[in-house]
């Protein structure tokens, strides 16, 4: 993928296609059933749909990090993300708009900050950890960590609670163009699986999402960076899947910055994604109940 080399992230997404799972070849199916076993759900998200266009180095960065995803303290890492945004947007009013599309924005309140916290490590691993100015692993971090770090204790298992995603492969004019203004608000775009469910389910629910983004420009924000700087901090508990090993893995030296382009565009895709989940569910249920996961887990294997 050399021709990809020199294009900004946005053209570059435009470029590849996402891999769904019926259209996958043989070799993507292990990696997306690893995908789906460890974060619980019936399908695969947005950003491992695009990864999968570099198989083997979606393969490796999974096979690195989802015991990591099948742990109580991944989860309260996740957890941390919901509530620093939720209390940063507690004054979000509350509203009915979303009601329709409530099964999607607790599916996806429960995933995207697991799912941010999966891309900023494979983003750090990518860079190498001595580029990265923040600990090493191992070391003490500026804040202790209550729930120590014992990967693969949570089963793998699909969670019934989690639907599945409608059909959003096709979109209607109207719903396009309600996406296109919330991407000129988040600076990217708004093509993620919460934006996309969201528009086929209730056109007018996006542009209510765009209002409320709008009432809490600033606030919006400050909170981008608060979540950069968190999430970045989380992930140093975990073991990060790193660039150097990668080449053992047949992955061609010049598709490595192409990747890292394609997982940092994927990552903000997210961090705006979690951001507008979080004001529905807010409109919804109201910031206290958005502190917290819609399908908490809590028990390890015995």
């Amino acid at each position: 993928m050399t021709e990809y080399l020199e294009l900004p992230g946005e053209q570059l997404l435009e470029r590849l296609v996402e891999i769904w799972p019926n259209e996958a070849p043989n070799r993507i199916q292990p990696v997306y059933d690893d995908l789906r076993t460890a974060l619980r759900i019936p399908d695969v998200p947005f950003p491992f749909r695009v990864l999968a266009n570099w198989p083997p180095y979606l393969a490796f960065a999974v096979r690195q990090f989802s015991p990591f995803v099948r742990s109580l303290a991944f989860e309260a890492a996740a957890e941390t993300l919901r509530t620093a945004a939720a209390r940063s947007l507690a004054a979000t009013l509350r509203s009915e708009q979303f009601a329709r599309a409530r099964a999607y924005v607790l599916r996806e309140h429960e995933l995207l900050p697991k799912i941010l916290l999966m891309l900023t490590a494979f983003a750090v691993g990518l860079r190498g950890r001595h580029t990265e100015s923040a600990p090493p692993l191992g070391t003490t971090l500026p804040e202790e960590e209550p729930v120590p770090v014992r990967p693969a204790e949570l089963p793998r298992m699909i969670d019934e609670r989690v639907p599945p995603l409608p059909d959003i492969r096709t979109l209607p004019d109207a719903v396009r163009a309600a996406l296109e203004e919330l991407a000129a608000l988040r600076s990217v775009p708004a093509v993620d699986d919460f934006s996309r469910a969201l528009g086929v389910t209730d056109r007018e629910a996006v542009v209510q999402l765009v209002q409320l983004r709008q009432a809490q420009a600033a606030t919006v924000n400050e909170l981008r960076a608060t979540i950069d700087q968190l999430v970045d901090r989380l992930v140093r508990r975990f073991t990060l899947p790193g660039g150097k090993v990668l080449p053992d893995f047949m992955v061609p030296t010049d598709d490595l910055p192409v990747i890292r382009t394609a997982v940092e565009t994927l990552q903000a895709i997210t961090r705006e994604a979690l951001i507008d989940v979080t004001l529905a569910r807010i409109a919804l249920d109201g910031p206290e109940a958005s502190e917290r996961a819609p399908y908490p887990i809590s028990q390890p294997v015995r």
